[in-house]
C-alpha cells in the first residue's frame, strides 16, 4: 500500500518542522534533491500554510512512487495553486517551467463532470464540452504520463478524506474513482493506487458490502497472517534446500477484489482462495519456473486455478505466475511467482520508467513496457476520433482488462488475444481490416457460424469472406447496432466506422428511414407515418425528424432503442393509433408469448440454425414448426417465444436476418 507518514516532524510550539521532514524524505529516495524541495516548503508555509500540509501528504505518496524531483515539487505545490494561494506567474516564476506545467495540466484533469458523458437526457453542446474534459485528460496523459500519477494520487487522498464530506459529494468522488481512475490506474498497471482506489470507492458506495467483507476478514486476520508468516519460512527453506535464492512474503488481496471475484463465482469468501497467498520473488526468469515445479512436486496444486501470465502477460503488461496448492494444514493457498522486475513493474507500473532510470539501469523490456502502456492511451485517442465522438469515451477507459481476454488461433496456428467477449467479426478485424469488411460468417472448430457468435478461449477460428464483386459487402449500419452486439472491441467499431461513413451515402435520412421502417414491418405496420416518426422524435435531443434520421444512418443513434422506447410508452402509442392504424398487440404487457415467422432458401440446418441462435439469446422456444413451399426452394420456420421487451423482439428478429438465406423476418398471430 502507498502511505503516508502518521505523525510529521514538529517543532515545539507544533508547527512542521520541514527541513526534518526533508531530510527523513530524502533519506528514503536518495535521488531527491534536498534543498530545492525544502526552499519550496518554506515558500508555500509563508503564502499558502493552510493547503501546506496537504502538498507534503500528496508529495510523500509521489516520492514512494519513485517519480522524479519535479513531479514531487508538482505534488508540494498543487493544492496552493488549485486553492489560487498562489497564481500562475508566481509559481512558475519560484519553481521553473516544468514544475509549473506540471502542476497546470494535473489541474486540468476536471473530474466534476467525467461521468455525465453518456446521460441520455444531456443537451449536446454540454456532451461535447464534457467529452473534451477526458480527451484533455488523455492526451495529457500522453504527452506527459507523471501528469495522470500525480492525479491519481491525489484522487486516492481525496478518497481517503472523503468520509468527513458531504453525501452527495462523497457519492459523485466515489463514482468518478470507481468508473475512471481506478480501470485508469489498472491500465498503467500501478496496483499500489489501484487497489486503493476500489476499496476506498466501494466502502463509500456500498458500505454494507464492504464493512462486511472487512468483519470476516478481521476476525481470522490474525490467525491468517501467523499461517501466512510460518508459510513463509517454510517455503524460503524449501527453495534454498534446493538451490533457489528468493524473497517470500506474505500478500493482501483487497477487499474490492475479494468482492469481485465473489460476485463473479457465485461463491462465499471462504471459497475465495486468494485471500491467504504468499508472493515469492526470485532473480531470472528460470527461477520462476524453477520455483513453479518445486511448489507442485511438494504439494498438491489445483489445476482450475493455474495462470501464467508470464506466458501470456495481462493487456496492461502485468506478468507472474499464479497458482493454488492445498497447503499442509489442509486449507487452499495461493502462491504468486515472478522476478523483481515483473514485481516492480506490478507494483509501480508506469512508474517503474522513473525507478529504473534513477538507478542508472539499462533494461530493454521495460522501455518496452512503458512504450506499450503509452500506445495504449493513444490507441484510446485514435478510436474516440474515429468513432466521431458518439462513442461513450469513459467505457474505453473503464474496459477491464485484468482477466478479461481469451485467446484463439488460426488455422495456421497463429495465436491472437481479444478482449472476452469478442465475436467473430472482432476476431476478423484483429486479422486485419479487408478480412472484417468482407466477413460474412466464421468456421468455430470446424463448425459454420454467424459472425456475432461470441468466441472462447482455445478455439480455431476461420474468417468465411464475402463474394468481393457484390455490392452486398460490409460493413453495414447493422453492425454499429450496440444493442445487436455484432462487435464488441473498440478496435473493430472504430474501423467499422472509419469505412461506413466514408461512403456518403450511407449518411442519407433514408438510410435511417428504411432501417425503422424493416422494424415496423417486422410488426406488421406497412409504413412508419408522419405522426408516428413525430412520436419517435419526441423527448430525443434531436431538431426534427430529419435530424434523427441522419443520426440512426450514421450510427448515432440506436434505431431498435428508439422503436423499442416508442412502444413502450403506452401513451405515445395510443396518441400515434389516432393518426395511424397499428397492428394490435403492440400495448400488450411483457413478458409475453409471441409468434415470429422466417422466411428464407431452403437449406439443410436452418431451422438448426434458428433454434441455437434463439438458445444463445437465452431464451425459451414454447413451439417451434416449418414447412417448405411450393417452390421447394424456399421455407417458412414458426416459432413461439417468450419474450421480456420490444427491444428483445427486435434484436432477435434482427440477429435472424443476419443468417444466411433469410429473406424476412415478421410477427405473426401465436401458433
Amino acid at each position: 500500500m502507498v502511505s503516508v507518514r502518521k505523525a510529521l516532524p514538529e517543532h515545539a510550539d507544533g508547527s512542521v518542522d520541514l527541513a526534518a521532514w526533508a531530510d527523513l524524505l530524502i533519506t528514503e529516495r536518495p535521488h531527491l534533491e534536498r534543498e530545492e524541495i525544502l526552499q519550496t516548503c518554506l515558500w508555500l508555509s509563508e503564502v499558502a500554510d493552510p493547503s501546506l500540509l496537504q502538498g507534503l501528504e500528496l508529495a510523500e505518496m509521489v516520492a514512494q512512487l519513485r517519480l522524479d524531483q519535479a513531479s514531487v515539487l508538482a505534488a508540494i505545490c498543487y493544492h496552493s495553486w488549485r486553492k489560487s494561494l498562489v497564481d500562475n506567474a508566481e509559481l512558475r516564476f519560484r519553481v521553473g517551467d516544468e514544475v509549473c506545467e506540471l502542476t497546470l495540466n494535473v489541474g486540468a484533469m476536471a473530474t466534476s463532470s467525467l461521468l455525465q458523458i453518456s446521460a441520455p437526457k444531456m443537451l449536446e453542446k454540454e456532451r461535447r464540452s464534457q467529452v473534451d474534459n477526458v480527451r484533455k485528460m488523455l492526451i495529457s496523459l500522453v504527452n506527459d504520463v507523471r501528469v495522470a500519477v500525480i492525479k491519481l494520487a491525489e484522487r486516492v487522498l481525496v478518497l481517503r478524506h472523503a468520509k468527513t464530506y458531504e453525501p452527495s459529494r462523497r457519492t459523485r468522488i466515489a463514482e468518478e474513482a470507481a468508473a475512471i481512475f481506478a480501470p485508469l490506474a489498472d491500465r498503467l498497471g500501478m496496483w499500489q493506487l489501484k487497489w486503493e482506489l476500489e476499496d476506498l470507492s466501494l466502502r463509500y458506495l456500498r458500505e454494507d458490502i464492504y464493512l462486511g467483507i472487512a468483519k470476516q476478514l478481521s476476525n481470522k486476520r490474525q490467525e491468517r497472517e501467523n499461517q501466512i508468516q510460518a508459510l513463509a519460512i517454510q517455503f524460503s527453506e524449501l527453495l534454498v534446500g534446493h538451490g533457489v535464492e528468493a524473497e517470500v512474503r506474505g500478500r493482501a488481496k483487497n477487499i474490492f477484489s475479494i468482492w469481485r471475484k465473489m460476485q463473479k463465482k457465485s461463491i462465499p469468501i471462504e471459497q475465495v482462495y486468494d485471500v491467504r497467498a504468499v508472493r515469492v520473488i526470485v532473480d531470472s526468469l528460470a527461477d520462476c519456473y524453477a520455483v513453479l515445479g518445486i511448489i507442485h512436486t511438494h504439494w498438491q496444486h489445483i489445476p482450475k486455478e493455474f495462470d501464467d501470465y508470464i506466458a501470456a502477460p495481462k493487456e496492461n503488461g502485468y506478468q507472474s505466475i499464479h497458482t493454488a496448492i492445498a497447503a499442509d494444514d489442509g486449507l487452499v493457498l495461493e502462491v504468486q511467482v515472478r522476478t523483481r522486475k515483473m514485481h516492480d513493474d506490478a507494483e509501480l507500473g508506469v512508474c517503474a520508467h522513473w525507478a529504473y532510470k534513477v538507478g542508472e539501469k539499462e533494461f530493454t523490456s521495460e522501455d518496452e513496457s512503458f512504450s506499450a502502456k503509452m500506445d495504449w492511451l493513444r490507441q484510446v485517442l485514435e478510436w474516440h476520433e474515429d468513432l466521431g465522438d458518439t462513442e461513450d469515451l469513459v467505457s474505453l477507459l473503464r474496459q477491464r482488462i485484468s482477466e478479461d481476454r481469451i485467446f484463439v488461433s488460426t488455422p495456421k496456428g497463429h495465436v491472437l488475444d481479444l478482449s472476452a467477449g469478442a465475436t467473430v467479426l472482432d476476431f476478423a478485424y484483429r486479422v486485419h481490416t479487408d478480412l472484417g469488411h468482407n466477413c460474412v460468417g466464421g468456421i468455430v472448430n470446424g463448425m459454420e457460424v454467424p459472425l456475432y457468435t461470441e468466441l472462447k478461449t482455445g478455439q480455431q477460428v476461420r474468417v468465411l469472406g464475402g463474394d468481393s464483386n457484390s455490392e452486398n459487402l460490409g460493413p453495414h449500419r447493422e453492425w454499429l447496432e450496440p444493442t445487436l452486439e455484432f462487435v464488441r472491441t473498440h478496435r473493430a467499431k472504430a474501423k467499422i466506422v472509419t469505412q461506413y461513413r466514408s461512403r456518403a451515402e450511407n449518411l442519407e435520412p433514408k438510410v435511417g428511414l428504411q432501417l425503422i421502417q424493416t422494424l415496423a414491418a417486422s410488426i406488421g405496420l406497412d409504413t412508419v407515418s408522419d405522426a408516428q416518426f413525430e412520436a419517435l422524435c419526441e423527448d430525443t435531443k434531436y431538431v426534427d425528424v430529419d435530424a434523427m434520421l441522419r443520426a440512426v444512418s450514421g450510427g448515432e443513434q440506436s434505431y431498435i432503442a428508439l422503436m423499442a422506447e416508442f412502444l413502450e410508452n403506452r401513451s405515445r402509442v395510443e396518441n400515434a393509433k389516432s393518426s395511424a392504424n397499428l397492428p394490435s398487440g403492440l400495448l400488450a404487457t411483457f413478458p409475453q408469448r409471441m409468434g415470429i415467422s422466417v422466411t428464407a432458401a431452403n437449406r439443410h440446418g436452418l431451422l438448426s440454425d434458428i433454434t441455437q441462435l434463439v438458445a444463445a439469446m437465452d431464451l425459451q422456444i414454447l413451439a417451434a414448426s416449418g414447412e417448405v413451399m411450393a417452390s421447394v426452394t424456399e421455407a417458412r420456420i414458426s416459432l413461439e417465444v417468450e419474450l421480456q421487451d420490444w427491444r428483445q423482439y427486435f434484436q432477435l428478429i434482427s440477429r435472424i436476418n443476419f443468417l444466411k438465406g433469410v429473406q424476412s423476418v415478421v410477427r405473426n398471430p401465436l401458433l
